[in-house]
Order: structure tokens, then C-alpha cells, then sequence
């Protein structure tokens, strides 16, 4: 009988215990019930080198975390882009395609031999949101109130803004079960095609440690999108929500893409974009390696062992007025409006800004204290504002938009 671990909760070991299915079966033989399908849960990675065992579930395959987890010294595993977990860096010496497939037992029906029935329930079976680290049910597993907004997985394949001809919602055909939307769509599994590595505004490591330069392993070619974008940023959005385009014959608000009549030269993206040069107030402004990154001036940017800034704060979410050299020429990019909820902070009456400091889960569990600002880091999964905007009503377009300076 194969080892494997059953995942009981997501809160790092120490605080509970995992039940190995092993013991699990003799509980339930005893019962008098057959136990189904063995688990294939991974923990998220800890990372320093010493706390494996106390952060994730141990695995007869593979032997060691490294064989998974790539693990190098601090510095090399971040300037190589080498997170990548089971998803990557396949070697003759490494055990990772046992963590997603199953090769003699995959249930009828399994798609690609894997141990669930669809591809989201097998990427479930780590990423679930239990205890709070997951991409989908954190919100609801630590709030009790389900996530306000998200993207539909397995459950829909109308795409709001789908219409470049229209800017209405419109159905596509995905890779999930009847063609909806799944972990697929956006996602390389394999780490195959991404788009180039950034610096997110988000740090999804269980320890105090910068946010990493990775791919996200988001694909080139999202969703059903018919050409490759090769940074993350609007026009990645903008491969299934097309109607959503500044350009054409349709009004929306303006976003710095290929093709916008609103963009003067490259587009800016993701790793690219100008932030508050402070907390504030101020207004001036200095470009970054992402809304959460590092300042491209900095010895720092290329992530050598030094340990940089992992986020910006929300310097991101606040456009001074009048607009700085930077952003002239541009507008700003989806991920501006559409991230995780915040405070974002204040944009004065004479256009400088202040913003609020983000207090990214470290040490802790995301999404675990209330005072977290953001609180929760599962965007675009879910959010726990409606339509994934950063901030709501007014509130959202005060940000760029001073009140002494409207018509």
C-alpha cells in the first residue's frame, strides 16, 4: 500500500498534527470501511533551509523536500527563479511527477492519469484554502462569510467584458469539465510558456522572507486568448476580457495596453509601473519592479542575497495629480483597480498622496489577523470585494482622481 499523508489542516505542524493514512486506515479498517483515494497534499513551502518537517506533510516519494522543492541557499534559489515546487525543474534525479499523477490508480475517468476526477480538484488537494492557504476557501475558512468576488472555476465559462465587439459578457470554451473555467486556463502546470518573472505585490511563502521574482506559472496564452503576451499585466487580462480594451469603437475607462490610444510608447506592465516615491505625503513618483517590488535603482533589484523590500506598501494604488513625468503618457494598468481588497490610503486635495502601509502575513497564516492590510492575498482567485476591485465606490476613484480637480 502506497504511503501518502492525509491533509487535516494548513496551520504549520506544531499546532496540529497530520494523520497519516496508514493510520488512518487502520482506524477506518477496524470501522469496517474502505478507505478511497490517498491524499497527495503538500504544504506551502517554508523557506530557510531548516523547517521542512514542521511545515508540511512528510512523503515517503519523494525522499527529500528538495526533490520537489529545488531547495538552494537563499540567494541562488531566488536569482534562478528556481520556485517552482512539484510544477518545474524536472531532472532524472528528482520525484515530482508522483505528486500530480497517479500512474497504475488514477480513478475512471482521470484526466491525464491524475488522482482526482478534474483538474481543479487535484489542484485542490494542496491548494483548498484550509487554514487560510489556499487560493480558493481562505476567506471563508477564516471569516465564515464567503469571498464577495473571484473567478469561477468549474462553474462558468461567461466572461464578463468577453466581448471585444460589444464590451458585454460572452461565452468561451475552457479546459474545465463542459468547457468552464479552470486552474488550466491560466496556469502551466509544467512551467512551461510563462510569462517573464516579477516581483508581486504578494508574498505567498509561510515565512518572513522577500516576495519572490517567479512567473506566477501563469501562462503566455491565457485562457482563450489566440496570441502570447510575455509580461504579466493588462493585456494578460485582456486575453479573455477583450471588451475591457481601451480601444475600437468602445468607451472604457482608460488602461495602459498594447494597441490603447491612452499609451504613448510600451505599455507599462506589472513589473514596470510607477509608485509613490514615499508613504506620503508626496507627489512624486519612481518606477519599480512591480506594485509590490523594489526600486530599479536599487542594488537590491536583481534579488541577490540580500533580502530587499518584499512590497511597496499600497504606493501603488495612488496616482498624484497633476501626473508625474513617469506617468505621462500612460494610464494605469487593470491590476491598479482590480487586486486585493485594501486600504489603499488617501490622495489630497492637492493632488499628493499618502498611502497606507501594507502589513503582508509573514510568520503567520494569511488572512489570520484582521489588521492586515491587505488582510487576505488570493487575488484573482477570490477577493473580498465584488468585482475584485481594490477598493470600492468613490473610495476607488479618489485615488487617482483629487476632488479640487474635477470639472
Amino acid at each position: 500500500m502506497r504511503h501518502a499523508t492525509l491533509q487535516a489542516t494548513r496551520f504549520c505542524a506544531g499546532k496540529r498534527r497530520a494523520i497519516t493514512v496508514v493510520t488512518l486506515a487502520l482506524l477506518l479498517g477496524a470501522a469496517g470501511i474502505v478507505a478511497a483515494q490517498p491524499a497527495y497534499a503538500f504544504r506551502e513551502p517554508f523557506v530557510g533551509g531548516t523547517g521542512c518537517a514542521t511545515c508540511h506533510y512528510v512523503i515517503p516519494f519523494p525522499s527529500t523536500c528538495a526533490d520537489c522543492h529545488d531547495l538552494q541557499s537563499n540567494s541562488t534559489w531566488i536569482t534562478n527563479n528556481k520556485f517552482t515546487g512539484p510544477h518545474g525543474n524536472y531532472k532524472t534525479t528528482s520525484s515530482k511527477c508522483d505528486a500530480c499523477h497517479s500512474v497504475h490508480q488514477a480513478p475512471g475517468g482521470s484526466l491525464k492519469l491524475l488522482p482526482a476526477a478534474t483538474i481543479v480538484q487535484t489542484c485542490e488537494t494542496c491548494h483548498d484554502g484550509t487554514g487560510g492557504y489556499g487560493v480558493y476557501g481562505a476567506i471563508r475558512s477564516v471569516t465564515g462569510t464567503a469571498a464577495l468576488g473571484g473567478h469561477g472555476i468549474d462553474t462558468t465559462s461567461v466572461v464578463p467584458g468577453g466581448s471585444a465587439a460589444t464590451g458585454g459578457s460572452t461565452t468561451m470554451t475552457f479546459s474545465g469539465a463542459g468547457g468552464e473555467l479552470t486552474c488550466t486556463d491560466c496556469h502551466s502546470p509544467h512551467g512551461a510558456n510563462l510569462v517573464n518573472p516579477f516581483v508581486g505585490d504578494r508574498r505567498r511563502v509561510r515565512a518572513d522572507f522577500p516576495s519572490l521574482q517567479t512567473a506566477r506559472l501563469l501562462r503566455r496564452q491565457v485562457g482563450v486568448a489566440t496570441t502570447g503576451v510575455v509580461d504579466y499585466g493588462s493585456d494578460w487580462c485582456l486575453g479573455c476580457h477583450a471588451g475591457r480594451a481601451s480601444k475600437g469603437t468602445l468607451m472604457n475607462h482608460p488602461v495602459d495596453s498594447i494597441g490603447s490610444t491612452f499609451t504613448v510608447g510600451a505599455p507599462y506592465k506589472y513589473a514596470l509601473l510607477p509608485i509613490l516615491a514615499s508613504t506620503g505625503p508626496t507627489s512624486a513618483t519612481i518606477l519599480t519592479q512591480g506594485l509590490g517590488g523594489v526600486p530599479t535603482t536599487s542594488a537590491a533589484s536583481s534579488h541577490p542575497a540580500g533580502l530587499p523590500p518584499y512590497t511597496s506598501g499600497n504606493r501603488g494604488y495612488l496616482m498624484p495629480f497633476p501626473r508625474t513625468s513617469q506617468q505621462t503618457g500612460h494610464a494605469p494598468i487593470c491590476q491598479q483597480c482590480h487586486e486585493d481588497a485594501r486600504s489603499v490610503g488617501t490622495l489630497e486635495a492637492n493632488g499628493s498622496a499618502t498611502a497606507s502601509s501594507a502589513v503582508i502575513a509573514g510568520t503567520k497564516a494569511d488572512g489570520l489577523t484582521a489588521s492586515d492590510n491587505p488582510r487576505f492575498q488570493n487575488f484573482p482567485h477570490e477577493t473580498q470585494n465584488a468585482n475584485m476591485l481594490v477598493e470600492t465606490n468613490d473610495n476607488l476613484c479618489l485615488n487617482c482622481h483629487p476632488t479640487a480637480q474635477l470639472p
